[in-house]
């Protein structure tokens, strides 16, 4: 199993879980994906870069930053990550998309069921 690189989607069970992974769905539905691992963990997890790729007007697209976008993903703050990242998802919170649209959204490293 390969993980977007630096993003940390709500689990499931959690509020905006679900939105996550269909989202994510969409995105990468009957595409070819790019993976580029930069790194792995426990249990075999494995962290990377992934593109779907499209062709015409969607063009490419990096699931993580697609997640983010959305506001359906909090960059990862517990690791590595980029400034893109950060700043996309100052954006989201900004114009209140998806999970932004709580007062205050539980990130999923401290959520339990």
């Amino acid at each position: 199993m390969v993980y977007p690189w630096g993003i940390q989607a709500p689990r499931p069970g959690q509020l905006f879980g679900a939105a996550a992974t269909e989202a994510a769905g969409r995105i990468c539905g009957g595409k070819r994906l790019r993976v580029a691992a930069r790194s792995a963990g426990p249990e075999g997890r494995i962290a990377g870069s992934v593109v779907a790729e499209g062709k015409g007007k969607s063009g490419d697209q990096d699931v993580g930053r697609a997640l983010i976008r959305l506001g359906l993903a909090w960059q990862d703050q517990r690791g590595p990550s980029s400034a893109q990242l950060r700043s996309l998802e100052q954006k989201a919170r900004w114009e209140e998309v998806g999970l932004w649209q709580q007062e205050a959204p539980t990130p999923p490293w401290a959520w339990q069921e």
